[in-house]
């Protein structure tokens, strides 16, 4: 390192460090805001990547004679390097470059060789070099979500938090964020509601060099699809909204030394999230998501017909952009749920539905509307299902919202709705968890 800095320091005197223009990642650069630039880099001299520089130097002899000798690190210089399922070649004199020479540089702001600062970096380097672990995190993005706590935890080592600046890159690269429309061709926006992830870590085993056969064990991808079905589901119930989830992704975790580059995708198709309607996960809903989340295992309510039904037309809803749709669809929800119910009285299947919500949620606090309110409520609602079913041509008069007050907005009373039917689902749930007890 000596010699390295003594000869650059002689080739320019004092290092240039500022913006750099990267076409490989995407840098934050506010809470919506990522651009192709990285905000403080060495601006290397054009020779220092070419490969073989370092080896001009003398010293470089001994280090690749020491690092030969190392039984860990000595297989890994100039080698394949990864997992068993994921390795690339690495050129040994650009890792470090990239991790001791640039760091060093940053960090005194010259060529000068500062012992305190080589111990501390090259000591990084070395342990993140020789590391025989690494962490692996499959995250799988949320669009549309909006939370108002740092993290949920999920069983099964299960993490719903913020995607680290690291995972933002990956996605913004894979198109599993969709950008804003201020987004341009070096810069993208990407909203608050699109930056959370569900996400599992696994500490895989690091392999260097060839490895022909690819044993049975090796780390199983993708793993989130089913748990994060699980999860939208329970978050439409207990908080409403549109949040879906996009690709399924797989990278190394970001604060350790890069043995895995890049990030794995599947491309799978998915929706788009309303983001005028984000699902809005509150402190005081957390408990409630996960006994959700876990009651939606039991085996009674995946044998519960009508409660399923009810369960995927609310989730559908959800995603619907048209107010017309999504009341169908929770009118769908309803039938489901309430005309198969006992001690209804006979009518139609208006009747049956209003009667049925109106014993099942009459004196729920969520809702702060009595038995009477919610039938009527519900009365009007099937009324406006069978006239957009029908193609009516005045199909919303007498519109009211779950208070009674009267009103010509469909979108406020589908709202009243669907706070409705989430509570309804949310309470027949409950009766299942208590008979599983």
């Amino acid at each position: 390192m000596r010699a390295v800095l003594d000869g650059l320091a002689g080739d320019e005197g004092s290092p240039r460090v500022g913006r750099l223009p990267d076409n490989q990642h995407w840098w934050r650069y506010g809470q919506e805001s990522f651009v192709g630039l990285r905000p403080r880099a060495w601006l290397m001299p054009p020779y220092v990547p070419i490969v073989g520089w370092l080896d001009s130097f003398p010293e470089m002899k001994a280090v690749r004679a020491a690092y030969a000798a190392d039984p860990v690190r000595g297989p890994r210089v100039d080698a394949l390097l990864g997992t068993i399922a994921s390795r690339a070649a690495r050129n040994f004199d650009w890792l470090f470059i990239q991790h001791v020479i640039e760091p060093m540089v940053l960090a005194t702001g010259g060529y000068e060789f500062r012992d305190d600062v080589f111990q501390r970096v090259y000591a990084q380097f070395e342990m993140g070099f020789g590391a025989t672990t690494i962490t692996m995190v499959e995250f799988l993005p949320l669009n549309g979500f909006e939370p108002a706590l740092p993290r949920l935890e999920l069983p099964d080592g299960l993490v719903l938090q913020p995607m680290s600046d690291g995972q933002m890159d990956h996605a913004i690269s894979a198109l599993a964020v969709p950008r804003l429309t201020a987004s341009g061709v070096n810069g993208a926006q990407i909203s608050r509601h699109d930056q959370w992830a569900l996400t599992r870590s696994r500490v895989l085993e690091v392999v260097a060099g060839h490895v022909d056969v690819v044993p049975p064990n090796a780390e199983p991808f993708p793993t989130l699809l089913e748990p994060a079905s699980s999860l939208i589901t329970a978050l439409r119930i207990v908080c409403g909204g549109s949040a879906i989830t996009t690709y399924p992704m797989y990278a190394q975790a970001d604060d350790e030394f890069p043995i895995v580059c890049g990030a794995g995708a599947v491309l799978t198709t998915f929706g788009a999230a309303d983001n005028t309607r984000p699902t809005r996960l509150m402190p005081k809903d957390a408990d409630a998501v996960r006994v959700v989340y876990l009651a939606l295992r039991l085996p009674n309510v995946q044998r519960d017909r009508a409660l399923q039904v009810a369960i995927r037309r609310l989730v559908i809803a959800g995603t619907r952009n048209d107010d017309g749709d999504r009341l169908i669809d929770l009118s769908i929800a309803a039938e489901a749920l309430f005309i198969q119910r006992t001690n209804l009285p006979r009518g139609t299947k208006g009747d049956k539905i209003a009667a049925g919500a109106a014993q099942l949620l009459g004196n729920d606090p969520q809702l702060a509307a009595g038995p009477t309110e919610i039938s009527d409520f519900m009365a009007e609602i099937y009324r406006a299902r069978n006239a957009e079913i029908h193609g009516d041509g005045q199909p919303y008069r007498g519109l009211r919202r779950l208070s009674g007050a009267p009103i010509e907005s469909l979108a406020l009373a589908v709202a009243d709705a669907e706070l409705v039917m989430r509570r309804a689902v949310y309470l027949v749930l409950q009766d299942h968890v208590k008979a599983a007890r």
